[in-house]
């Protein structure tokens, strides 16, 4: 369907498959390494182009968006795992 506003989306790895999830809300992040790989640090940063991007809220596909702290406890990403 359509929706009303711009939204941002990434794949995450779920065993031999890759999962859709929904970014909510994001910020600028700080830190530097190859689009899409996941930053070392307390917070789930991704690497972009320029920069980087701090990912705060989320949601799988069929679940309620998530703290990125409570994302990871269900789904942990280690530093260094690219995603799509």
């Amino acid at each position: 369907g359509l929706a009303p506003f711009p939204g941002a989306w990434m794949e995450v790895p779920a065993g031999k498959r890759m999962e859709r999830v929904k970014v909510h809300e994001s910020a600028l992040g700080e830190g530097k390494g190859a689009p899409g790989t996941v930053l070392a640090g307390p917070d789930l940063t991704i690497a972009c182009g320029k920069g980087a991007v701090r990912l705060i809220r989320l949601q799988k596909a069929g679940g309620k968006p998530l703290s990125a702290e409570d994302f990871l406890r269900g789904t942990p990403l280690a530093p260094a795992t690219v995603l799509a």
